[in-house]
């Protein structure tokens, strides 16, 4: 390999069937067209060689920094070259390719006596080569050419990632084959960027509180949308007059700015927000704040509350409570205050009662009643 390329490369193109490098390498087993058979007898996915997979330059790929892995999964379509050319031992992936996949892996040709030619489609399986080969567990590979020792070779290992135990969206119990049933005749692009609709993952569904999303309308191919198998995605839609930036996570909680700058953040269960140094907020309209629980503000200084209009408090109870002694207590001031304005009611209403009894004394003396 001192001089590979010199006399040009050996290409190739094929299929990932196995992601799951034991040596954290980001390797890739690959069947590969013209090189390998679709029976898994003559050889299994365990049998395939790993290919290396070329990472671009914005990756480093060293002592952990960039990209951590490539995100290929099983059934990419790949392309590649082998390092060690005509030996072709050394494959290396350089790109995946999007497609149109369908419901079946491969066309069979049939010639008759009479010299007639016949077509048959071939319905993608695990049972051959060229197709993602995850059974529904580990021990689903028991007895099969991809478990462990199989009856074609001597082998004391076999697959060992499995639909149960692959990333899967939320409500799932297990990951989807790929390619997947809703892509089956139709584009490798993501649907958000192209064809949108309100029907189409993630459904957003909007509450009391968050605007409606009339300000999506993603035009192809100016929406950039990264999406991973558990269901997070980024979207950056460069789409003229509908710019946006959204990222979402597979439980529903997101956040979305809108071609105007508006910024929607939504969570759908608990948020922390822990500032260990000093927090600054200037808003120049007004705010609205709903709470349908308890609020509890603590603060370990003073509170300084500035206003150039009406504080109004409405409430059924107002309790104030300086949280010193009792004597010295709002409370107890506003209760010493009430005490004597009850004795002072009680006192006018006996001065009262006793100037309408005068009154009507005189009254009845000049009337001579």
């Amino acid at each position: 390999m001192m001089y590979q390329g010199r006399e040009g490369f050996t290409w190739f193109t094929g299929v990932v069937e196995d992601r799951n490098d034991p040596l954290f390498l980001n390797r890739v087993r690959v069947r590969i067209h013209g090189a390998h058979s679709h029976d898994k007898q003559l050889i299994a996915t365990p049998d395939l060689p790993w290919s290396d997979v070329m990472m671009p330059t914005t990756s480093p790929s060293l002592s952990g920094l960039g990209t951590s892995t490539h995100g290929l999964v099983e059934g990419s379509s790949v392309m590649g070259f082998y390092r060690d050319d005509a030996n072709m031992q050394a494959p290396v992936v350089i790109g995946s390719f999007i497609g149109v996949p369908q419901s079946f892996h491969r066309i069979d040709e049939s010639i008759d006596d009479k010299g007639t030619r016949s077509f048959t489609k071939i319905e993608r399986t695990t049972l051959e080569g060229f197709n993602d080969p995850r059974l529904e567990s580990d021990s689903s590979y028991k007895g099969t050419p991809d478990g462990p020792s199989p009856k074609h070779i001597v082998r004391g290992y076999g697959l060992t990632l499995a639909l149960d135990k692959s990333p899967r969206r939320d409500g799932k119990t297990k990951g989807d084959t790929y390619p997947k049933i809703d892509y089956l005749g139709t584009s490798d692009v993501n649907v958000l960027a192209r064809d949108y609709d309100d029907k189409t993952y993630p459904i957003i569904e909007t509450v009391t509180g968050e605007p409606k999303r009339g300000y999506v309308d993603p035009i192809y191919p100016f929406n950039h949308v990264h999406e991973t198998e558990s269901g997070h995605v980024l979207e950056l839609d460069d789409t003229p007059d509908k710019e946006r930036i959204h990222l979402y996570h597979r439980k529903g909680t997101r956040v979305e700015i809108d071609k105007d700058g508006n910024y929607i953040e939504k969570v759908v269960k608990n948020k922390y927000s822990v500032i260990l140094g000093d927090d600054y907020v200037v808003v120049s309209g007004g705010v609205t704040v709903k709470i349908d629980g308890d609020l509890n503000m603590e603060v370990g200084g003073e509170t300084n509350l500035t206003s150039k209009g009406n504080i109004n408090m409405i409430a059924p109870k107002i309790n104030l409570n300086s949280g010193r002694s009792p004597k010295n207590s709002v409370s107890s001031i506003l209760d010493d205050i009430d005490d004597p304005l009850e004795k002072a009611k009680e006192t006018l209403s006996n001065i009262t009662s006793a100037v309408t009894g005068a009154i009507s004394t005189v009254t009845n003396y000049l009337t001579g009643d």
